[in-house]
């Protein structure tokens, strides 16, 4: 799988901060362009519906990837729904502060911290798939 679908289609792993930003801006984006769209076509319409739907999947899929990265379970996700805290919470706990440093009960450190080198976390993670999690690094 490679590193776009592991981070919009997959809950496995952890995300760091940065690349959560960097996907999740666009989904956003999606959401809104759907958002604001009138509707009477109904091409269109299944097409406004089916970006909503992989919008909504893919960003689910992220918030679980960094609550794992903040060593919390993927149950959390519920208090993301909730109006007014729900936001505050993604921003805050998802957005803001960093991820559990080195291994975490669900997996390795996407920053590589804690690590020895070739030990399957940071920027050696799936390299069989040429996979990280470290997606937009140069």
């Amino acid at each position: 799988m490679n590193n776009q679908k592991w981070a919009l289609l997959s809950f496995e792993g952890r995300m760091r901060r940065r690349d959560y930003w960097l996907y999740s801006v666009p989904v956003l984006i999606m959401v809104l362009s759907t958002f604001f769209y009138q509707g009477g076509n109904v091409v269109l319409d299944a097409l406004a519906l089916a970006i909503s739907l992989f919008a909504i999947y893919a960003s689910i899929a992220l918030n679980i990837k960094r609550l794992k990265d903040r060593n919390k379970s993927p149950w959390w996700i519920i208090v993301t729904f909730l109006p007014l805290v729900g936001p505050i919470f993604a921003l805050v706990e998802l957005g803001i502060l960093d991820g559990t440093p080195g291994p975490n009960q669900f997996g390795p450190d996407p920053k590589g911290r804690g690590q020895k080198p070739g030990s399957g976390g940071g920027d050696d993670v799936h390299q069989d798939e040429k996979k990280d999690t470290a997606v937009f690094e140069g």
